[in-house]
């Protein structure tokens, strides 16, 4: 017949430590078995090593030597989530000092172990508030440890340990901080609950308190000297049963996490306020910064436009030949055969040439450029007065004049009243029919408004003299169409002239590079701002390393309930995420409210998607980043170690 393995089993164990250099037997091979059902008091005086066999029963330690087992199943062959496992549905604590959280409810922190279980919070709460209602206490169950007694405290204490059906209750010193009254009824519990079926274990010195069990195990010096019933030890393994395997609980769920992590750093909120702005002051630096580059590009840009980004320009001129207007090798002839190429919307064959303009007393010197009606769209222009010169005009060698704003207003005392009068140029008279609405200056800073336009019939009769063009400017359908303009253009008059003579250019490049020139400013303006983000999250993980110095006992009570370092590890990473992304919705929103005070002074900036998406994400960067290190270190925190701190 195969015998059932007792509950737990110690065969030999020895604990040791190192402590300033010399070391020390806490355990001197100790055997000890304790069936499932028994009541036992664990006795002995300070140093006498039962708080370390405490703390080996509770998989809170691990033996130097021997083996420890439980239901057959060796305790060095588990792993850290396997023995978190234990503590979590095979053992439950009865601390001494209570240790419970004084920020939770009593319901909250009888509640805690199951959060660890993946029990739901509705259910964990109902739960806890009937072990609480079992004990006494359903009217005390939204006080707080500080507004409860020691008996009371000690009690929630209890209704912990059995949150998740704990099979052993390991008790240590449960009456050493309670008055006699208090004591007898915590002992009196603790018997009923052994009546109920529970294991309990009672670590004790005083003799009278370990009377109320059924059996008493003396230790002196690290070892068990008396026993008043120890039960026979199965001496052959083969004949026990085969060990239960010990089932880890998944992490917990991020929305426990999050609640938690809300939870205290509500508790702290000057502190988290603090730490929050290093984050909101980087985001919102980095919102501002690029959408103030942004908006320079698009001002640069939109000057660009003006000029048009879909423009090819043909100049004489090409290899070792020196561009000059005074080249023959463009003519009106060329300008025609360019019309035929598909996706060129309008040619526009130029001739200029400087000259001096009278009206009245008044002069302006500048260019004049005779040309046809496809300057006027290719170029983009608005009338602000009058109308542009037609084809039959060019037709007729008509003497008239378009010109620009500035030009205008140099001639004229009221350039609106401009339309119909003459202006001398080149000994010839010209009768102004038009003027253009002002752009401005050009990408270049060029004045734009200082255009004399008339038709390059009439000025090659009248001021230039020769039949040769300085340019051709055509007008692509589109920014995409315009490299195959420009290649075809140089190709047809290549063809036509036998060589290649001419320049072809496209404002392309010029796009091009003030879109880089002004992408890398952006950002460099960024990686200024990203320094801050940088500072603020180094002041993250500084706050939640001193965050874990502060929350040791925390941090070992949790694991003494069952959080494996996994879900240490995720609720300290939580807590930094949390902080980082609120600080970066909030540096978001600042850094928008920044960007519409600037633009009320007539700052260019552009709201665009890129900033808010680019600060969120790194925001949340700096959160795994800098939050893993405190969180590291909490998970790796021994919990009796922890469980000590005041």
């Amino acid at each position: 017949m195969v015998a059932s393995n007792p509950l737990i089993s110690l065969d030999n164990v020895s604990r040791s430590y190192q402590s300033e250099g010399a070391e020390v037997t806490a355990l001197k091979q100790v055997s000890l078995t304790i069936q499932k059902g028994e009541f036992v008091a664990i006795m002995g005086q300070s140093g006498s090593g039962k708080s370390t066999m405490m703390n080996i029963l509770g998989c809170l330690d691990k033996p130097s030597a021997g083996t420890y087992r439980i239901h057959g199943q060796s305790v060095a062959d588990l792993d850290d989530n396997q023995l978190a496992a234990l503590r979590l549905k095979t053992f439950g604590f009865v601390f001494q000092r209570y240790q419970l959280l004084s920020t939770l409810t009593a319901q909250q922190n009888v509640a805690l172990p199951a959060i660890y279980s993946n029990t739901s919070e509705v259910e964990r709460n109902a739960h806890a508030a009937q072990l609480l209602g079992k004990l006494g206490l359903e009217d005390r169950i939204t006080h707080r440890p500080g507004e409860l007694s020691g008996g009371q405290q000690q009690r929630v204490s209890v209704a912990r340990a059995l949150i998740n059906g704990a099979e052993v209750i390991l008790a240590d010193e449960p009456t050493g901080a309670l008055d006699s009254a208090s004591g007898e009824q915590l002992l009196a519990l603790l018997k009923s609950l052994h009546q109920e079926g529970v294991t309990i274990i009672l670590i004790t010195h005083d003799p009278a308190v370990a009377e109320h069990a059924q059996r008493q195990v003396k230790l002196l010096d690290g070892e068990i000297v008396e026993d008043t019933g120890a039960a026979e030890m199965q001496s052959v393994e083969s004949e026990q049963q085969q060990p239960p395997k010990v089932n880890v609980f998944p992490s917990i769920s991020t929305g426990a996490a999050l609640g938690m992590a809300f939870s205290s750093l509500r508790l702290n909120w000057f502190r988290t306020l603090l730490t929050l702005l290093g984050i909101i002051i980087g985001i919102a630096a980095v919102v501002t910064m690029m959408a103030i580059g942004e908006g320079g590009k698009q001002d640069v840009l939109k000057r660009i436009e003006t000029i048009g980004t879909n423009l090819i320009s043909i100049r004489p001129g090409g290899g070792n030949i020196r561009s000059s207007g005074d080249i023959a090798s463009l003519t009106l002839e060329d300008a025609k055969a360019l019309e035929a190429i598909e996706g060129a919307l309008y040619v526009a064959p130029e001739r200029s040439t400087r000259a001096t303009m009278r009206y009245g007393e008044n002069d302006f010197s500048g260019r004049i450029t005779g040309t046809t009606p496809a300057y006027f769209y290719a170029k983009d222009w608005e009338m602000s007065q009058g109308v542009f010169f037609t084809n039959e005009d060019v037709d007729s060698y008509a003497p008239v004049v378009v010109i620009g704003d500035t030009v205008a207003e140099t001639l004229f005392e009221n350039k609106y009243r401009s339309i119909g009068e003459y202006i001398l140029m080149k000994n010839a008279f010209y009768q102004v029919i038009g003027v253009l609405k002002s752009k401005g200056a050009s990408a270049g800073g060029n004045d734009m408004d200082d255009e004399v336009l008339i038709p390059i019939s009439t000025g090659r009769l009248k001021a230039f003299g020769r039949p040769y063009l300085s340019g051709i400017t055509i007008k692509a359908a589109s920014t995409e169409a315009a490299s195959g303009v420009q290649e075809e253009a140089l190709a047809i008059l290549t063809a036509r002239h036998g060589k290649e003579d001419v320049m072809v250019r496209t404002t392309d490049s010029l796009v091009e590079a003030v879109t880089e020139t002004q992408n890398t400013l952006t950002w460099l303006l960024a990686s200024v701002a990203g320094i801050s983000l940088f500072v603020g999250g180094i002041g993250v993980m500084n706050i939640m390393l001193v965050n874990v110095s502060e929350r040791k006992r925390e941090i070992g009570l949790r694991m003494a309930t069952g959080a494996k370092p996994g879900d240490i590890l995720k609720q300290f990473n939580i807590e930094a995420w949390v902080v980082c992304v609120m600080g970066g919705c909030v540096g978001i929103f600042l850094g928008y409210a920044v960007i519409f005070v600037l633009s009320q002074f007539s700052v260019s900036v552009a709201y665009t998607l890129l900033p808010p998406v680019l600060a969120f994400v790194t925001s949340l960067a700096v959160g795994v980043l800098f939050g893993f290190a405190p969180a590291h270190k909490a998970a790796r925190l021994n919990p009796i170690d922890a469980l000590a701190e005041d």
